[in-house]
């Protein structure tokens, strides 16, 4: 059941198992043996999880879903800017309440867990996770951990979102995972004083036709 489950929420996700075999740091051929009956380590399948924005119990249940058009509505959460990803960029807001592009739609379950908002990703530093004009869903966490990829906003207004890792020193290193970008790192100075805020986790990307 779990390669089905698996393939059912990517295909309502916007994605696929491929690009969530990426993102939990696997070969993009796991699928291949999912889909023979293989079920990932439990902390592979959590991080599944995190990505697709479910429950682990979603992805390895043998209980059939319900039908989509029969799940709860969800909450409405607003997709608040555009944030680079590659170079710094100027975080454009580009939220219009009456557009319905300016808006997103998670579960009532995640909406009661925390804080979330959204953004739309600008360049192509994350490829081939994130692409271009994806809108990543964001969650506000107190803490972060190294191989979260983050949404981070440099010298008040520059965002990008990239992959965090700490420095012993107390800075950060921001790397893509398109090898063409060079990673961005800042000295704990630079983070303390630039400011360099992380302003949440990407738990999920929705692909944009």
């Amino acid at each position: 059941m779990f390669y089905e489950n698996l393939k059912r929420i990517c295909a309502e996700k916007g994605t696929s198992p491929t690009t969530a075999a990426i993102a939990a740091g696997l070969s993009s051929a796991a699928p291949v043996y999912w889909k023979r009956g293989s079920v990932p380590k439990a902390d592979t399948v959590q991080k599944l999880a995190d990505f697709l924005g479910v429950t682990v119990n979603d992805l390895l249940s043998d209980t059939p879903a319900p039908s989509k058009l029969h799940r709860e509505q969800g909450e409405k959460i607003a997709v608040l800017a555009s944030v680079g990803a590659g170079i710094p960029l100027e975080a454009i807001n580009t939220f219009d309440q009456d557009d319905p592009d300016s808006w997103e739609e998670i579960s009532k379950l995640d909406a009661e867990k925390g804080e979330y908002f959204a953004l739309k990703i600008r360049g192509n530093s994350m490829d081939p996770l994130i692409r271009y004009g994806e809108i990543v869903i964001v969650r506000k966490q107190a803490e972060y951990n190294d191989g979260d990829i983050v949404v981070v906003l440099i010298n008040g207004d520059e965002g990008v979102c990239k992959l965090l890792e700490y420095r012993d020193n107390g800075g950060i290193c921001l790397r893509s995972l398109n090898p063409d970008y060079p990673p961005l790192v800042y000295t704990r100075e630079q983070v303390e004083n630039l400011p360099v805020r992380i302003m949440g986790r990407c738990v999920e990307r929705r692909g944009k036709l």
